[in-house]
């Protein structure tokens, strides 16, 4: 018995130390951009082909991320409703208070704390896939040029923000300054540079555009997108939030 635990133990590590290597030769190392003037340029043509300026006045969204995950986000007051299994949570993502329910039964103390933070790094991965390309010029980020493919590319780096600071992307555009691609540097995938798509653009009111699917290592839908100026409009007319 103790022969065959030790060739099993033995024919793990070798494939731990394959797997291992196959990371290392093929992760990427983070480029050396040049930040400046051009940076910004390019950063201004991604900002016109996206609408910058009709998400920034967009108040409410809703969206389903993989089908499990059902988020209602008012920008404007900064409150949102995570829905997932048979938790359901609302709080105020800048100062993390709010309330939260299993099956529909209130949750009190660190239970609620519990649901609240899990929520919030739900909501933070989960919106990213959404919105990234509107966060260009959030505050503790850095913008500058790489060259990807004999291409001009937009590396964004983020020094603060979110559940993972410190991570960075490279945005790879189509001839219309259209995010296609983008390629990551981040804390949580050991693989530098893994490449994973922005496409079926959806066009909303005041000619806003949003990705909807991702494809790369592994596939992303966000699903039941919408954008309002209210909580109301866009939740059969009912907010909500009335209880924080």
């Amino acid at each position: 018995m103790k022969k065959i635990i030790k060739i099993i133990t033995f024919l793990i590590l070798i494939l731990v130390s394959m797997l291992l290597g196959v990371l290392y030769f093929a992760s990427k190392p983070l480029p050396v951009g040049q930040k400046g003037i051009k940076a910004e340029a390019l950063t201004d043509k991604i900002q016109i082909a996206i609408n910058q300026k009709a998400w920034d006045t967009t108040n409410v969204v809703s969206f389903t991320f993989r089908g499990n995950h059902h988020y209602l986000w008012d920008k404007k007051r900064n409150l949102i409703q995570v829905k997932w299994d048979d938790k359901k949570v609302l709080y105020n993502n800048k100062t993390l208070e709010g309330v939260a329910y299993e099956n529909d039964k209130k949750l009190t103390d660190s239970q609620k704390t519990d649901a609240i933070n899990k929520a919030n790094d739900y909501f933070n991965n989960d919106s990213f896939w959404l919105i990234a390309p509107f966060k260009l010029r959030d505050s503790g980020t850095t913008r500058s040029i790489v060259m990807q493919d004999n291409q001009e590319a937009l590396m964004i780096t983020y020094a603060s923000g979110g559940s993972t600071p410190g991570d960075s992307y490279v945005w790879l555009v189509d001839e219309n300054y259209m995010p296609k691609a983008w390629r990551m540097w981040v804390s949580i995938i050991p693989i530098g540079g893994l490449e994973t798509s922005w496409e079926d653009w959806k066009t909303f009111q005041n000619n806003l555009k949003i990705a909807t699917s991702h494809k790369g290592l592994l596939d992303l839908k966000l699903e039941n997108v919408q954008i309002g100026q209210s909580i109301e409009e866009i939740n059969n007319g009912v907010d909500p939030f009335t209880e924080l």
